[in-house]
């Protein structure tokens, strides 16, 4: 593979990674929960809190009067589990996509690339799960 495939090959990478952390973190900030799955009370605790954070946020932002408050999220509640349903329909697709850019990438990179690659992906992990920890 020469350097412009390289190249090419990395930035599909970044941004498959890009669009996987936006898609991530927009349905991690809109949902409390998959339909059907059981959700531990203080979990759902946690995400209406984060939610209702990213509600005060977005008004304070955009400086939203109450009633653009209001209807926002009547919007966002409206929407929640539609968006839910289709995270849950397209996440196996997504995290297949996702392994097989992986693996394309460590398939292109040398040795040293490819530990550096490996703790990438490790604090990126890390990083998330304390994430998680958090809610």
């Amino acid at each position: 593979m020469n350097g412009k495939s390289k190249a090419w090959a990395l930035a599909l990478l970044l941004g498959v990674l890009m669009l996987g952390a936006v898609a991530g973190i927009g349905v991690d900030r809109l949902l409390i929960s998959q339909p059907g799955a059981a959700v531990q009370p203080s979990r759902a605790r946690g995400e209406r809190d984060r939610r209702q954070a990213h509600l005060d946020w977005l008004a304070a932002e955009l400086q939203l009067t109450e009633e653009q408050r209001a209807q926002l999220e009547a919007i966002v509640e409206r929407n929640r589990q539609e968006m839910a349903a289709l995270w849950q329909d397209m996440q196996p697709r997504f995290e297949a996509l996702k392994s097989q850019a992986r693996a394309e990438t460590r398939a292109l990179l040398n040795e040293e690339q490819l530990a550096a690659y490996e703790e990438l992906l490790e604090r990126e992990a890390e990083r998330r799960r304390r994430g998680h920890e958090r809610r």
